[in-house]
């Protein structure tokens, strides 16, 4: 009987979820169409719509924005694998040296607490207009989301499990491997999510300081023309990026954590 419900209940959510998001873009519209709101402020959802197709028909076509695109899906997955592999080195080291953990977190976190768009104009003056300036951004905010789940994840490891192989005489190595790391499997992973969308968010800043392609260049373009139902459009498209990425990790997460449970 619980089982049975369990899916019924899943279905409902989702109509209900469907049914608010349904009713939002339907008063939307209509706010639109009885003109309470200009649509150079806020065009209405059938007109972002059109755009969106527009949009999907050229990258499909291979137009001018098919390489936008690609641009700035290159720019958020480089900075994603340069800020694992760096979290991840850092995150080891902290989390298995308590004094490099007493000393360094606090100045990580001083970083962390800055605000990463200060740092745009200046990764734009030290590696240039090109991809090298907006993956380095999107290292940059994805970084500390991986690093600090690394190391809440390395240090929550199961004690019976590390007494276990203390009591085995196992190498550092061997406890990193076969139990630290495992145990931090999960909320590395959350890291993870989080990051590779806080890389996108990451790219397109980036490209809104200086850029000669990539979405975010495309959406300063469009409101220099005044355009915003298509700036609505790239928007949409950028959050679909971010949703596919997410459940990209998701996949991966799902083929390594084999062995979790499933909520």
């Amino acid at each position: 009987m619980k089982g049975s419900k369990q899916p019924r209940r899943r279905l409902a959510d989702q109509a209900v979820a469907i049914g608010l998001i349904a009713a939002f873009v339907c008063f939307w519209e209509a706010v639109c169409r009885l003109g309470l709101v200009s649509a150079l402020v806020l065009p209405p959802p059938s007109a972002v719509a059109r755009e969106f197709y527009y949009v999907c028909r050229e990258i499909a076509a291979g137009g001018p924005m098919r390489f936008d695109l690609l641009v700035t899906l290159y720019e958020a997955v480089a900075g994603f694998l340069l800020a694992v592999v760096f979290a991840f080195v850092a995150g080891t080291l902290i989390a298995e040296m308590p004094v490099l953990r007493r000393v360094m977190m606090p100045y990580l976190v001083a970083i962390n607490a800055a605000p990463k768009i200060a740092f745009a104009p200046l990764l734009v003056v030290w590696f240039g207009f090109g991809a090298g300036s907006k993956v380095v951004m999107a290292a940059l905010i994805a970084f500390f989301p991986v690093l600090v789940n690394i190391v809440a994840g390395l240090a929550g490891a199961d004690p019976a499990k590390l007494r276990l192989m203390q009591s085995l005489a196992a190498s550092s190595w061997m406890t990193f491997s076969k139990v630290k790391l495992p145990d931090a499997l999960p909320a590395i992973f959350a890291g993870l999510k989080t990051a590779i969308v806080f890389a996108v968010v990451g790219a397109v800043v980036g490209e809104f300081v200086g850029a000669d392609a990539g979405l975010g260049h495309l959406i300063k373009q469009t409101d220099y023309q005044l355009d915003v139902a298509l700036t609505f459009a790239i928007i949409v498209l950028l959050s679909l990026v971010g949703i596919l990425l997410f459940y990209a990790v998701e996949w991966l997460e799902r083929r390594t954590l084999f062995w979790a449970p499933r909520h």
